[in-house]
């Protein structure tokens, strides 16, 4: 099944899992570029990320390389910021109608509880349930000792 990853990553974590997920499974890669800088360093990372994520902005992002819609599955990355999505994710699947059912999802966080995040990736794609909602926990440190079962997890949802 041709399947796409769609992500956004600050700091590597959502990268990172994005692209071994990408090399166990054969799956195109699109990372979201957002054309607003956030900081990635002190409290001006968490007052200013955490402020857009908190009132849903939707920051202009690059035009994406490849089309959804030439995809039969998609599974969508994104670090958790104040329990959601990452703007520029949020920018992209606004904008973004994906057709298809097949639909999973995973979040790199450092501390809040990712169940708001899939629920909004969730009415954002408008489905009520994607095969599989999957964290991850500051993977780049290697504080998630999972992480290669749950990569197994992902990439086993749309295998033919």
């Amino acid at each position: 099944m041709k399947t796409l990853i769609v992500y956004y990553s600050l700091e590597g974590n959502t990268r990172m899992i994005a692209e071994k997920l990408a090399e166990r499974t054969g799956a195109d890669l699109l990372e979201i570029r957002s054309l607003k800088v956030y900081p990635t360093k002190g409290p001006a990372k968490f007052l200013v990320g955490g402020k857009d994520a908190a009132f849903k902005k939707c920051p202009e992002i690059e035009k994406p390389e490849k089309d959804v819609r030439n995809y039969e599955a998609v599974i969508i990355g994104t670090p958790v910021w104040d329990g959601t999505i990452a703007p520029p994710l949020r920018s992209y699947l606004r904008d973004t109608l994906i057709k298809t059912p097949n639909v999973a999802a995973f979040a790199c966080m450092a501390g809040k509880d990712p169940k708001k995040t899939f629920k909004v990736i969730k009415e954002l794609v408008v489905m009520d349930s994607i095969a599989a909602e999957v964290s991850f926990y500051n993977p780049a440190s290697g504080n998630d000792p999972d992480m290669d079962s749950k990569i197994e997890q992902l990439a086993g949802c749309f295998t033919t």
